[in-house]
């Protein structure tokens, strides 16, 4: 049973969040705080949230400041949640770049999926560049690279392992997505294909911190994760995020988010169901169709619609933006 937490300690817990992750908490969340610390400041000796804050604060143990905020943070998700933004990456995006890639004025694709949970949204987008690769052929395996980041540390070690059972294999997954993609592994799990996984590179990264050493992107996705977060901090994050699109980039927020006012440099676009941002010195966005690509004849065989990156790991460039993170996440942790 969760230890009945007194106002003045919910107001502590409130306040440290606010401090360290900007997550705001409401007044009525007092039991989401004695549902997910309770048995943390049970384990490790305290009397009451005062005490476990005082230890989290005065870094003993030193695990302990990151225990809690993972506790505290929520990971729900999905496979293709919302199915639109994939959607709009499949039949409008992915053309346009293959387009470009063709002509000789692009030679990558690189996507940011931050708050990324326990990974399936940043898998979802391999595979769907994988069946993509099977229609336009000037889209290689070595042209797209994700960079996914959450600042649960537990999320991220599923999402790294990338092994799912349960409901969490279920949700979302196409039957045919889960033969093709997924390896079984026993005890009704299954493990994400290699091809899948090396496109996606994952990390640790708090919102609060500078975007700069996370370099440029072309998609962003900063989905579920700004509801929150107060107004102003909402607006700080979608800055940073415009400025670390390159021309052209585009912003995917949840689907019951928009854009708040405040942030400049950024123009809706709607395709069909989906609705994305795309910074404004681009002109008009070149997504309405791809009869700049040369489509193969006919595919070996169907390519499924879902309902609902070479190699990342050996460029350069990344390499160099993982050694960042390194530095980052060892200043963070001090």
């Amino acid at each position: 049973m969760a230890t009945t937490i007194t106002t003045s300690e919910f107001e502590r817990v409130r306040e440290f969040l606010q401090r360290e992750t900007s997550i705001s908490l409401t007044d009525d969340k007092a039991y989401l705080v004695e549902t997910r610390l309770s048995a943390i400041m049970k384990a490790h000796g305290h009397a009451d949230y005062d005490a476990l804050l005082a230890a989290v604060q005065a870094n003993r143990p030193r695990e302990l400041r990151d225990l809690v905020i993972d506790a505290m943070t929520t990971n729900e998700t999905l496979w293709f949640r919302d199915n639109a933004p994939f959607d709009a990456f499949r039949d409008h995006l992915l053309p346009a770049y293959a387009g470009e890639i063709q002509a000789g004025t692009r030679s990558r694709i690189r996507i940011w999926s931050a708050a990324c949970s326990t990974g399936q949204e940043p898998y979802s987008l391999s595979m769907i560049y994988d069946e993509a690769t099977r229609r336009f052929p000037a889209l290689r395996p070595g042209h797209l690279e994700i960079l996914a980041t959450d600042l649960s540390d537990s999320a991220l070690a599923t999402a790294t392992a990338g092994v799912y059972g349960g409901m969490a294999i279920q949700r979302g997954l196409p039957d045919d997505f889960r033969e093709r993609y997924f390896s079984a592994v026993g005890d009704g799990r299954f493990a994400v294909r290699p091809e899948i996984r090396e496109r996606v590179a994952f990390r640790k990264f708090n919102l609060r911190d500078s975007f700069i050493v996370m370099g440029s992107f072309d998609i962003i996705l900063t989905r579920y994760v700004l509801i929150y977060f107060q107004d102003d901090f909402k607006r700080e994050v979608l800055r940073k995020a415009q400025g670390s699109l390159d021309k052209g980039g585009v912003l995917f927020l949840g689907a019951s988010e928009s854009l708040p006012a405040g942030v400049a440099g950024l123009a809706m676009v709607r395709r069909g169901r989906a609705t994305w941002y795309q910074r404004t010195d681009a002109g008009v966005p070149r997504v309405a169709g791809a009869s700049d690509v040369r489509q193969p004849a006919a595919p070996a065989r169907p390519v499924a619609e879902p309902v609902g990156p070479g190699s990342a790991a050996t460029n350069a460039e990344h390499m160099a933006v993982r050694q960042r993170l390194r530095d980052l996440n060892a200043k963070y942790d001090k």
